[in-house]
């Protein structure tokens, strides 16, 4: 695509774009509606063969898809998409704990053995952890695979300039057989 001239992509990106009649946006919106329908029915059939038998028909799960967008046309969450944020603010929740355990326990003296002996917990895991990852080190140091590599170079080397000696020694051998 040309353009007549200088072009200013970065003040262009923000211009405000044109407006879209109104009845074009519900057209597009009850098309995305339909399309989120039919891939439910798609995810709901791939799921009726794997059960092998159907538990919706195909009306029930355009309505059910219908019913869970709400007034803004969001989507609810997923039963795996709220684990998820379950579990994410678990792990939130007790790294603050952690992070924060001396003035939890000042908070809460009544809870401060546990709270103590969860970041015990912790800094022995933590310690496990870095055990681990020095036994590993270590083991990558034995492999020596620097050393290894410059060996296997030397080997390649040595037996290339071999095989390049036998050659000359060769063509060297035929050129004195031909003097004779």
């Amino acid at each position: 695509w040309f353009t007549g001239g200088k072009t200013d992509l970065y003040a262009l990106s923000f211009s405000k774009g044109a407006e879209i009649d109104p009845k074009v946006a519900r057209i597009l919106k009850e098309e995305a509606e339909r399309e989120m329908a039919a891939r439910e029915i798609d995810s709901e059939r791939e799921l009726t063969k794997k059960l092998g038998h159907s538990t919706e028909t195909k009306d029930q799960v355009i309505t059910k898809v219908a019913t869970q967008s709400d007034q803004d046309g969001h989507v609810s969450l997923t039963w795996r998409q709220r684990v998820l944020i379950l579990l994410f603010g678990l792990l939130c929740a007790l790294t603050a704990l952690y992070i924060y355990a001396p003035n939890a326990a000042k908070m809460f003296p009544s809870v401060a053995d546990w709270i103590f002996s969860y970041v015990f917990l912790v800094n022995d895991g933590r310690q496990f952890l870095y055990e681990i990852m020095q036994s590993w080190d270590q083991f990558l140091v034995s492999l020596d695979i620097a050393g290894t590599a410059a060996n296997a170079k030397d080997w390649v080397v040595g037996t290339v300039q071999a095989i390049i000696e036998f050659g000359l020694s060769l063509v060297g051998g035929q050129e004195t057989n031909a003097d004779e």
